[in-house]
């Protein structure tokens, strides 16, 4: 296996200059990129405490079929600092009945006192959406280097993900093996819901096995909760606390929190379409229908997670259908090329029935059916 040469401080970099940048890249179906800015106060390894302002943009590009994501953070601690950062994409790929992921992984951090930490991962899950749930599974395996050491990280992933009323829910199982002693598996339980403008997500999770003690702190249950609210399309206020366990693959230690800020998006939060009704073939249903426009675009976002294939299709497509790719968690998107304007659309899933989608206004075509009115700013 080859072996990676990190260099954290210019990887941690990049990510901010790219996230500085997310604009400039209109080959991409959607791009978002927000800048968080606030502060934390950290109790490192269940004995240490400071209090840091941080600053953290995060960029994010989705083609439908390949997603794209890069963070970074800049912690300053009196006259002490830290940078971390992390990039990760994916590219998934319908694959007989099941959609298969190949993703990859890199992060690094750089200290004022000349220390820094690397990861690299390459990694393959295979989904199955089934009716009530998706599952996935899938495996790793790459290098992590910190404190002078380099070693090899293999891991296993395994998991549900569901919807449950109006929140998402994912329980997975991961176990690592990294060098020639380190053992261990987690288990964490996820969920995350969307009201209105107001966005909530809650960890809670447990460890089994070894872990590097001289990173500090005994931590092998943790919970954290996060809370986003909309004040404005492009200002929010994001509130956090919890803890979080060692992270043996990059040499970070355990420690408790309470984070506040206020993040700044580049583009227009668009609040998602509630349903109220469920549309689909059988019991094959969209749970969710999102529009999201852009200048001279349009991306059609459905949550359907039991379906097998959907189609859009409208007067902007001269009625002939249009396949949305798989994007991963039950989503399917596609974007188009759209003028402001009215235009009629209707949904079909699984080669089911046609029908308007859930959230647009129903109408009559001129052949008397059921259609939606897409209205494009």
């Amino acid at each position: 296996m080859r072996v990676f040469r990190f260099l954290p401080h210019r990887i941690s970099y990049l990510l901010a200059c790219a996230a500085g940048l997310a604009g400039s890249d209109a080959s991409a179906q959607r791009l978002e990129s927000t800048v968080d800015i606030g502060g934390v106060a950290i109790q490192y390894a269940d004995t240490l405490n400071g209090v840091a302002a941080t600053i953290t943009p995060h960029f994010s590009a989705d083609w439908g079929n390949r997603i794209a994501e890069a963070s970074s953070t800049y912690s300053q601690f009196g006259s002490n600092w830290s940078l971390q950062g992390q990039a990760n994409a994916s590219l998934f790929v319908p694959i007989i009945g099941l959609v298969g992921e190949l993703g990859a992984f890199a992060g690094g951090s750089t200290h004022r006192d000349g220390s820094g930490t690397g990861e690299v991962l390459v990694n393959a899950r295979l989904h199955a959406q089934q009716r009530w749930a998706e599952w996935f599974v899938g495996g790793g395996a790459g290098r992590t280097a910190f404190a002078g050491t380099s070693r090899t990280v293999l891991l296993g992933e395994a998991g549900v993900s569901r919807s449950i009323a109006d929140a998402n829910v994912t329980l997975s199982v991961t176990p690592v093996a990294m060098g020639d002693s380190i053992r261990y598996a987690d288990g964490q339980l996820s969920v995350s819901q969307e009201r209105g403008r107001l966005e909530l997500a809650a960890v809670a999770g447990g460890r089994v096995g070894d872990q590097l003690q001289s990173l500090g702190g005994t931590t092998r249950v943790w919970g954290n909760v996060s809370a986003t609210a909309w004040l404005k399309p492009r200002l929010a206020l994001v509130v956090g606390g919890g803890n979080y366990p060692i992270d043996p693959t990059q040499g970070f230690p355990g420690g408790r929190y309470v984070s506040l800020g206020f993040r700044l998006s580049q583009s227009a939060r668009v609040v998602a379409t509630e349903i109220p009704a469920a549309v689909g073939a059988g019991d094959v249903a969209v749970a969710k229908f999102e529009v999201e426009e852009s200048p001279g675009s349009v991306t059609f976002r459905v949550l359907a997670p039991r379906a097998h294939s959907v189609e859009i299709a409208g007067d902007f497509s001269s009625w002939d259908p249009i396949q949305l790719s798989p994007a991963g968690n039950g989503w399917w998107i596609t974007t188009r090329t759209l003028s402001p304007g009215k235009y009629q659309m209707n949904l079909r899933i699984d080669g089911g029935k046609w029908s308007a989608p859930p959230g647009l206004l129903g109408m009559l075509d001129e052949f008397g059916g059921a259609v939606g009115l897409l209205v494009v700013q």
